[in-house]
């Protein structure tokens, strides 16, 4: 199996086992990472040379392609699922992601991927994203449930995935929150890395990435008995694992229904996590001075929860 990764202005001048980490897949430890500089995996595809050292310093722009052993191949076979498109042309689309499903296979999820269900909805996907990830661009974390871009085409791939590296697409989240921020509208700058400790987490490190969250405070309820819920709109610069969700934690207003970062997300398991992916601004990849704007409505689980949340 190869995965294919491209360097982005966040990780120039990184760590190769740091951008790999974070970009080769969901949930990979450094040490494994590791284990592919050491055992030669992992090849710069610009410069043509296998590379050796973990802490040799990528450049923006330069693709690597790592060659690891494949999983097994029911993980990728066609699995029919539920998959509206919002958007369609000839080399690319834009979809529903539906809450619970992730956006590929990972490391201890064997459970069927959004990638099955593309493959068995869709006849052509591209392949930069490698054999693992075919027609994926960007991610949505597995529970949160938004509009999602799909590459048909490699063509389209490389030039969708330039306009996210170059931060050209608008991306409009929702979230329920528990509490409220003490300022109503502001940016959250703070890095996040890994979990020292709890590897399916993020935390805000020192050392990790620098995160950046735009929030707005739409609407505070207060409760019957005192507890208080805050709709928040939020828009992305950085595009971290987790990042609403660790940020919004660290504030105190953590997402409602959040398993790993709420204490109380047991209280609203009937609703899941209320983060959702709204709406996507970009300009198409190959036509001049035409934007995609593609936007979904609230699905019935957050207005559900509005309904109900002021007797809580």
């Amino acid at each position: 199996m190869q995965i294919f990764v491209t360097v982005s202005e966040d990780y120039d001048q990184s760590r190769l086992d740091v951008f790999l980490k974070d970009n080769a897949g969901d949930d990979l430890s450094r040490s494994t990472v590791q284990k592919w500089i050491d055992s030669g995996f992992v090849t710069n595809k610009t410069k043509d040379q296998v590379v050796h050292k973990n802490g040799y310093k990528v450049t923006l722009g330069e693709e690597y392609v790592v060659d690891v052993i494949a999983r097994p191949p029911s993980r990728l076979e066609p699995i029919p699922m539920d998959i509206p498109v919002l958007y369609d042309e000839e080399e690319f689309m834009v979809i529903h992601k539906k809450a619970g499903i992730a956006c590929h296979s990972g490391p201890g999820d064997d459970s069927p991927s959004l990638v099955n269900g593309l493959l068995h909805q869709f006849k052509n996907l591209s392949g930069t994203g490698g054999e693992r990830r075919p027609g994926i661009v960007h991610r949505l974390d597995k529970p949160t449930e938004g509009v999602l871009i799909i590459a048909k085409t490699d063509r389209a791939h490389a030039a969708l995935s330039k306009l996210f590296q170059d931060r050209l697409v608008d991306k409009t989240y929702y979230a329920w929150v528990l509490q409220a921020p003490v300022e109503a509208e502001g940016t959250i700058q703070m890095p996040i890395g890994r979990h020292p400790v709890e590897r399916v987490k993020m935390c805000v490190r020192e050392d990790g990435r620098m995160a950046i969250t735009h929030y707005k405070t739409e609407k505070i309820v207060q409760t019957q008995t005192g507890r208080k819920f805050s709709l928040m709109k939020l828009g992305l610069e950085t595009g971290r694992t987790h990042q609403i969700r660790v940020h919004m934690a660290k504030i105190g207003c953590p997402v409602v229904g959040d398993s790993l970062y709420s204490r109380s997300a047991k209280d609203y398991t009937q609703y899941g996590l209320l983060l959702f992916a709204k709406k996507l601004d970009f300009p198409h990849p190959f036509v001049t001075d035409k934007r995609i704007v593609v936007e979904l409505e609230f699905p019935e689980r957050f207005k559900i929860f509005e309904r109900k949340c002021p007797s809580y």
